[in-house]
């Protein structure tokens, strides 16, 4: 597995996620998107299905899980983005639908094989341990339940994993780590015990100055980042499509939507 940096502070996330609940709850990138129709199809919640969204942020999964599942219960560990939730929420009329509370992904707060679906969208990058969250799905799953977890990927070259980890991490110092699909499939699901049944891969498009005011990235690290973009390699330019139009740059970032099984 690519050698990790230590994580950030709980704490440090909590407060990064704090100053842009805002921002994130009026991301065009997390409200829509064809990541939010394949995490419905493949999470396939039918009535009365007890399902669970972990690090919900302003809640859009949740949002489109909850004409189905019942009970849903929505967990994230930052308080301002559960407030821009449960804003929304109201504002849909499915304040009654969703049961909302301040958790980790490291610590569920539902028993031992109480759930049938667990739902993570753009979120596992940044647990303080993804492994010991993936621990968690596990416990929280009943045999032959579902999570359905959808990320941003790395690509595979080692060179490509550490400049997209780099430029993040730049952006947004709470970002903990992009792992590569094949990361995911061979290492992180079997070691929970989750057995990968399907993947869809896309793609987010990502407009540079967007992508730093979503993060409030301050004004020397935006100037950081448009150095490394500017000696960016050929590599870098082909596994990211970076490209410049006048003063403003656009890239990619690969994601994925996993669909994992706990075995019966």
């Amino acid at each position: 597995m690519t050698n990790e940096k230590a994580a950030p502070g709980l704490r440090q996330t909590q407060e990064q996620f704090g100053r842009q609940a805002r921002r994130y709850a009026e991301s065009v990138l997390h409200r829509h998107g064809p990541t939010l129709e394949v995490i419905l199809r493949l999470a396939a919640v039918q009535p009365h299905e007890r399902a669970l969204d972990v690090g919900t942020g302003a809640g859009f999964t949740a949002f489109a899980l909850a004409a189905a599942a019942w009970p849903l219960i929505a967990i994230d560990p930052t308080g301002e983005m559960l407030e821009e939730a449960r804003r929304l929420a109201a504002e849909r009329g499915l304040a009654e639908r969703i049961q909302w509370a301040k958790a980790t992904a490291e610590a569920l707060p539902v028993g031992t094989a109480s759930l049938d679906v667990i739902t993570c969208r753009f979120a596992g990058h940044h647990f303080q341990d993804l492994p010991a969250a993936l621990d968690e799905f596990a416990r929280g799953l009943r045999p032959g339940g579902r999570a359905v977890i959808c990320d941003v990927i790395a690509p595979d070259p080692p060179a490509m994993v550490d400049l997209m980890n780099r430029l993040e991490k730049v952006r947004d110092p709470s970002h903990v780590w992009n792992h590569p699909l094949r990361e995911w499939q061979q290492e992180l699901l079997p070691r929970a015990g989750l057995r990968a049944q399907e993947v869809v891969q896309g793609k987010n498009p990502q407009l540079f100055s967007e992508w730093v005011h979503r993060a409030g990235t301050p004004a020397a690290a935006v100037q950081e980042l448009l150095r490394m973009f500017s000696l960016a390699s050929e590599e870098a330019h082909r596994a990211f499509d970076i490209r410049w139009e006048g003063a403003e740059i656009y890239f990619y970032w690969d994601n994925a939507v996993i669909l994992a099984t706990k075995p019966d």
